[in-house]
């Protein structure tokens, strides 16, 4: 059991891993592709990830891995509604619980809420029919070979440090947001001290407040 625990666990850490490595040189190059200039679009403080594409390859890989047999079609259709709908969600997890945004379709035709636009959430089909037939096979070669004992110790160190990494980044975020409100906690003054607002600026430059 543990040591199945162990494996499900190393193969979420190389999915959040990819994934977010992924979709931070995709949206990194298809900005630049738009608007001719480089911007800094990583979402975590310390690493080049961007977390919603590394948890949303996690949910494709749970929803769909027993599907890679399906047809193409069929897999492009549930990799577009399943990454529609987490998009969507996480979309007002961001507003509601850290009152920020780093991305809105309101001038976008064919909109939903400004949460989503139709023309992408294909985008996340074609990723998922891509991932699912011709990826996920090597990794799973992959991640046989990472899982060993011989790299077990570097599974760990990544873990350890991804989550100090998201949860430093949920805290500074949810301060810049809330930066005005007076708290005598000591963790808050530390970030109040340690990452003002021109630097978190610098580091998400996508990153808005949600006026209330």
């Amino acid at each position: 059991m543990k040591k199945q625990i162990k494996k499900i666990l190393f193969i979420a850490l190389w999915l959040f891993i990819i994934g977010g490595l992924l979709g931070f040189i995709i949206e990194t190059f298809w900005y630049y592709i738009k608007n001719g200039t480089w911007i800094n679009k990583q979402g975590l403080w310390y690493t080049p990830l961007k977390p919603i594409y590394g948890c949303g390859l996690i949910i494709i890989t749970l929803l769909l891995y027993k599907r890679i047999n399906d047809n193409i079609l069929n897999i492009f259709i549930y990799g577009t509604l399943i990454g529609s709908i987490y998009e969507y969600a996480t979309s007002i997890f961001q507003e509601y619980v850290l009152n920020t945004y780093t991305w809105t379709y309101q001038s976008f035709n064919f909109n939903i809420n400004g949460r989503i636009y139709l023309p992408y959430c294909f985008i996340w089909g074609i990723i998922t029919l891509l991932w699912i037939k011709a990826l996920y096979p090597l990794f799973i070669r992959f991640i046989h070979h990472i899982a060993s004992k011989k790299y077990i110790y570097i599974n760990y160190i990544l873990i350890i440090f991804l989550l100090y990494d998201i949860t430093l980044t949920t805290i500074i975020t949810y301060r810049y947001a809330h930066r005005l409100e007076n708290t005598s906690n000591k963790i808050l003054q530390y970030v109040d001290k340690h990452y003002p607002d021109p630097l978190i600026k610098q580091r998400f430059p996508k990153l808005r407040i949600i006026s209330k």
